[in-house]
């Protein structure tokens, strides 16, 4: 969905208001005063969260932001909070930074909230945005789409929920009774609801989503707003059940709901994860982060040693003009990986090493003028910032790249490149006591316990854990039905220097990378065999891949460069798997939902991510780890479902039938 930012005009009054929807961001007796005393007032705040682990709020309104800052202050004052704080927010006409910064100078005891939250305020592209706050415990979800289409696909157990947005005569659609359905699914037992808005279709909708509605006395010049809470008998039947059993040895009622929500820890919270290249080591990062035991196995003797150890890799997104699953997939990929991986450069590492990465642009040149125009053509439909992606000329493409390059292209500002080995060291690094390493050692078979798993090799006991993650690439089908297809590849490493002006890589049909800090490299080749021999065949047609980037490749001798070959792990569809395993022992039927089909318990695969793991790996990660500890999901429903370990088995059963 191409995003429309939104645009301010100030009433009279100084108020901010949207001229598209004739309306104010918030009342005229005070923007800050109504966030306190309407929302969080009326959804029992701050008190409610005192001593919880986690607390979830669920805003229909992003706004100016005026919400969010005001719970985040409340939070970081109150001694006793939650362990984490989740706040989710929906916004179709995001506003710009600059924006913020003239909105947010109304209220100076806000702005060390204010100023931060505009650090990090995400590029205007569709999509789910996390951002971070006081060392991850207050965690940021904006969605930038419709409302109403966001919160069918969200995923989340809510505590309190602030119904805010343009009011009803302006903006209808954000209070419909289609959206405030999927408050019933989203809720948790005796949630709590709070809005200014007082109308009658609004209270019957809520009725009928199973709250319980109170008139209040109003904020300012308003006489009345909204209470409501969420009547836990109206949802247990559903809410007992979920689609993820991370912890537990049987699979629960959890596959009679269509839609399943995730519930509150299961105990204990151990994993082993096999596998440890970028998605292995991305993993082992991600849920240590979150107070798991992990046990990390890998094969070789260091991680990084498969398809993750060439010297470096682009990173950039996937961009499709229909946007479909895997356009979109990688454009929330991109957007989160490299923010990932950007944040490991405040942390201490105990090694002195070259830079890991570099996200300072990327060039996608066009193969011909079909491809230009095609290329061209995605841009206009979803009016994608300029800081995310843009058209340049072959020239303005050379100026940037540092040397002359052969095409028109696309450039991403925020791309780059990713070094494999350096980033899982610094990933590991980072996990600290809650980690254990089993380098040289090779899981060969797995077994289901009554509480969960035994990974062995031969006769040695690796890991008894509540969870396994199959995370290395093809090796995985040994463990579980998964069409996954060893493709083989190899790169050309470059010489340092000698393309010394080279700024940024190139891509095409191929790519080269900058050669300096032992990066420099062109690729790949493509094929199905399994000889893990470098070929000077496919030397030389790397160096045909250069020649179509550069205008002016150097004269390189064949003989005297160094070659590498690994082995991906590819999909039937592009996708990666990222989820719960399916039980393929039992009987699917071709009707079966999604949330309904049988799991093995305990047992998850991040593989088949292709030639993109650096981009799809670090995101997936995050996700899958988000998902195992039953946090607000990353991504939306219709995407968790195209990159299902089980999309495959049930395609099957459909296929079938007909």
């Amino acid at each position: 969905m191409p995003i429309t930012p939104g645009e301010i005009a100030f009433a009279e009054n100084g108020v901010p208001a949207s001229p598209a929807y004739g309306d104010i961001y918030h009342s005229a007796d005070g923007g800050l005063q109504q966030a306190r005393n309407v929302f969080l007032q009326g959804c029992g705040l701050p008190q409610a969260w005192q001593d919880t682990t986690r607390f979830v709020v669920l805003e229909t309104g992003f706004g100016l932001g005026l919400n969010f800052l005001a719970t985040w202050q409340a939070y970081r004052e109150q001694p006793g909070r939650c362990g984490r704080l989740h706040f989710i927010s929906v916004e179709k006409h995001p506003l710009s930074k600059n924006t913020l910064a003239r909105c947010h100078a109304a209220w100076p005891e806000l702005s060390e909230f204010a100023n931060q939250l505009r650090e990090q305020s995400p590029l205007l592209v569709a999509g789910y945005h996390r951002l971070s706050f006081d060392e991850g415990r207050v965690q940021l979800t904006v969605i930038f789409d419709d409302a109403e289409a966001a919160l069918k696909q969200l995923d989340a157990n809510v505590d309190a929920i602030y119904l805010d947005g343009f009011s009803p005569a302006k903006n209808p659609d954000i209070w419909s009774p289609t959206l405030l359905s999927q408050l019933k699914r989203l809720s948790s037992p005796g949630a709590r609801l709070a809005t200014w808005c007082v109308a009658g279709a609004v209270r019957q909708a809520l009725q009928e989503a199973g709250f319980s509605v109170e008139r209040k006395p109003g904020f300012g010049h308003k006489k009345e707003r909204l209470e409501a809470r969420f009547s836990s008998a109206s949802h247990l039947p559903c809410r007992a059940r979920s689609g993820l059993h991370a912890g537990t040895a049987r699979p629960v009622q959890s596959m009679l709901c269509e839609f399943p929500v995730s519930p509150p820890h299961a105990s204990p919270r151990n994993a082993a994860i096999i596998g440890a290249g970028i998605a292995g080591a991305a993993l082992a990062h991600a849920l240590c982060r979150r107070g798991w035991l992990v046990t990390l196995i890998e094969r070789h003797p260091a991680p990084a040693m498969g398809a993750s150890g060439n010297p470096a890799g682009v990173v950039r997104p996937q961009l499709a003009l229909d946007d479909s699953f895997n356009g979109r997939l990688s454009r929330q990929a991109f957007l989160h990986s490299a923010k990932i991986i950007s944040t490991l450069d405040s942390h201490p590492s105990p090694f002195s090493l070259p830079p890991s990465h570099a996200f300072e642009g990327v060039l996608q040149l066009a193969r011909d003028d079909a491809n230009a125009a095609h290329m061209q053509a995605m841009l206009a439909a979803h009016r994608y910032p300029a800081e995310f992606a843009r058209w340049v000329s072959q020239e303005a493409a050379g100026e940037l790249a540092g040397v002359p390059v052969a095409a028109a292209g696309i450039h991403f500002p925020r791309g780059g490149w990713m070094t494999g080995p350096r980033v899982c060291q610094m990933l590991l690094a980072q996990c600290g006591a809650t980690l254990t390493q089993c380098f040289a050692q090779t899981a060969t078979r797995i077994e289901q316990t009554a509480d969960g798993w035994r990974v062995w090799e031969k006769d040695t006991l690796l890991a008894e854990t509540s969870t396994v993650i199959l995370a290395g690439a093809h090796e995985a089908i040994q463990f579980a039905n998964l069409p996954l297809t060893p493709v083989r590849g190899q790169i050309t490493a470059l010489p340092d220097d000698c393309l010394p002006g080279l700024n940024i890589p190139v891509t095409r049909e191929g790519y080269v990378l900058p050669t300096r800090h032992g990066i420099g490299n062109i690729g790949a080749s493509f094929g199905f065999d399994d000889d893990p021999a470098p070929r000077e065949s496919d030397q030389t047609a790397n160096l045909a891949r250069l020649s179509r980037l550069l205008q002016l490749p150097p004269t390189l001798d064949v003989s005297t460069l160094e070659a590498r070959v690994s082995f991906r792990a590819a999909t039937p569809d592009r996708l990666p798997f990222s989820g719960q395993v399916m039980d393929d022992s039992a009987n699917v039927r071709p009707e079966t939902a999604f949330a309904k089909l049988p799991r093995k318990p305990g047992l998850y695969a991040l593989t088949g991510l292709g030639a993109r793991g650096l981009v799809w790996a670090p995101f997936l990660a995050e996700a899958l780890a988000a998902r195992l500890d039953h946090e607000p999901w990353l991504l939306p429903r219709d995407l968790w479902q195209a990159i299902d370990p089980a999309r495959f088995l049930l395609r099957e059963a459909r296929r079938k039938r007909t």
